[in-house]
């Protein structure tokens, strides 16, 4: 998964080339994402219907924490799983530290493909802190990032594999409040 990521990098985010990579890789578009092969959810930050030539950046949740006293419950309780968004992802009920561990392996596995990061980076949050590792592919940065989960309106954090357009020579926020604002196109 993390070799076709790389490989989208260097491919480019518009829409008739991103078509071509999904269509040679077995992917399908959805409502709102696209899902790979493996069953994973590639999330664009344009909604798709509002996709006209370039794609800013995507995002491939792989796993979340649920830093609440319901966590036992499921995610957000019960009703959570009824959105079924987080089929397949890794719970990490109450405990900060598994969540950083499968954060750090996300980074080992990119790591293996990519070689090791160009950069790392903690931003200090509440319950815990969220980490940043980047990796550079042509003018996208690779980044395997901890931080809110969209859906949950921020009740949950997600660690997830983003590419984001960024011209090589650009340099990177070196603060991590900084840098999850870039993350999330906010600057």
């Amino acid at each position: 998964m993390i070799g076709q990521l790389a490989e989208l990098a260097r491919a480019g985010f518009t829409r008739s080339g991103f078509a071509r990579f999904v269509d040679e890789q077995g992917w399908q578009e959805r409502d709102d994402h696209f899902e790979t092969a493996s069953g994973h959810r590639l999330v664009p930050a344009v909604p798709l219907e509002d996709w006209k030539d370039r794609q800013p950046s995507f995002h491939l949740p792989f796993c979340y924490f649920d830093p609440s006293e319901e966590a036992a419950d499921g995610p957000l309780g019960d009703e959570f799983h009824e959105l079924s968004e987080l089929d397949g992802w890794d719970v990490l009920a109450s405990d900060a530290v598994p969540f950083f561990e499968g954060w750090r392996h996300g980074c080992e596995v990119v790591s293996g493909v990519l070689g090791q990061p160009d950069l790392t980076l903690t931003m200090e949050e509440e319950p815990e802190a969220w980490h940043f590792s980047v990796w550079r592919v042509g003018a996208v940065a690779v980044v395997v990032a901890q931080g809110e989960e969209f859906l949950s309106y921020g009740e949950l954090s997600m660690a997830a594999v983003w590419l984001v357009q960024q011209a090589p020579d650009a340099p990177l926020p070196s603060d991590g409040a900084a840098f999850y604002s870039w993350l999330l196109g906010e600057d």
